[in-house]
């Protein structure tokens, strides 16, 4: 039979390539890593639309992996819909480097849904989606929730009546949202646990709540643990959340992890300035000075607003002078 033929190229479907990134050299020759990752030169154009850039993943990482055998590695395309570009994020853990991965166990028990909280946070995100693709709420909705943040939000008359239920249910739950959190075999309850407790009221109570599952097995999980404690920490006058499990999370193997810890750093040093940039610079200056250099804005943004709130000024665009900078302030060598 005939192939079946390609989806036309359309101006929506068409995305300029911006180019690769590797995230996680620590050892191993980057110029090497980048011939066998091998990517078209930036600037091509592919239809998206009908899988026009696909072979060149299914085809790299099996070349990659069979030079290297790497304990992680992870390729990430991420789109830019206003612009049309794209990126691929390379994110590996080199061996010897296991430690960027200590995570907690998987839990294997199951736990009941407390009054259907969780259920119903489905449900509000199938009406939420569902008005996305009708175009009746904007794209970028940050807000419009009283938790402590969300995204998505409740503005719309099919989406303000849902609220009531998270208000009133998850403070008289919150125990048991807590115990899904932590023994929940189902990535995604425990996921959608951790966003619930954004309904509790007190700030120093989620904290506690949430920094157990900062180590969870699941990467989404982590995400919002990470976010949440950013946004626990954002525009207050005291610490909230502890330094070291944002450190250490800094060097988790994917991008989601270190973008969100990165900006939970940015509230910390908003919060107290430079007092502990010593700490800072000793267990995590290698990884931000990384993240200060990448193409990628959700990784090169909070990076560079840590550092230049612990430098006391902004040294550039050019990574090179932050990469001496680290180097001569920091008192303990590079982790190995």
């Amino acid at each position: 039979a005939a192939a079946a033929p390609s989806a036309p190229a359309t101006a929506a479907s068409l995305y300029l390539f911006e180019g690769v990134e590797v995230f996680g050299i620590r050892k191993l020759p980057r110029e090497e890593l980048l011939r066998l990752i091998a990517m078209p030169a930036p600037g091509a154009r592919f239809n998206l639309e009908a899988g026009e850039f696909t072979p060149y993943l299914l085809e790299s990482k099996p070349r990659l992996l069979a030079a290297h055998p790497l304990p992680f590695c992870r390729y990430s395309m991420v789109t830019y819909p206003p612009t049309h570009t794209f990126r691929v994020t390379v994110d590996l853990v080199e061996p010897g480097d296991e430690w960027r991965m200590r995570f907690a166990p998987a839990p294997t028990g199951t736990v009941e849904d407390p009054e259907g909280l969780i259920a119903a946070w489905g449900a509000y995100q199938q009406t939420y989606w569902k008005l996305r693709r009708e175009h009746a709420v904007r794209e970028t909705s940050v807000g419009g929730c009283l938790a402590l943040t969300c995204y998505g939000g409740f503005n719309h008359s099919e989406l303000a009546p849902l609220e009531a239920k998270f208000l009133t249910g998850v403070p008289r739950n919150t125990d048991a949202l807590v115990r899904v959190l932590r023994e929940d075999r189902d990535d995604g309850k425990r996921m959608t646990a951790a966003i619930l407790l954004s309904y509790v009221r007190s700030r120093e109570e989620l904290v506690r709540h949430l920094l157990p599952s900062v180590n969870d097995p699941y990467e989404g999980v982590r995400n919002e643990v990470l976010r949440l404690l950013g946004a626990v920490q954002e525009g207050q006058q005291k610490v909230l959340i502890p330094l070291e499990p944002v450190l250490e999370a800094l060097w988790f193997p994917l991008s989601s992890d270190r973008n969100k810890a990165a900006w939970a750093l940015v509230r910390l040093v908003e919060t107290e300035g430079a007092a502990r940039r010593e700490a800072i610079l000793n267990q995590a200056g290698e990884a931000l000075v990384e993240m200060a250099g990448m193409q990628q804005a959700i990784d090169r943004e909070p990076a560079r607003k840590v550092l230049t709130v612990l430098a006391g000024r902004d040294l550039g665009e050019d990574v090179g002078p932050w990469r001496e900078w680290v180097a001569r302030t920091r008192t303990a060598p590079a982790r190995h």
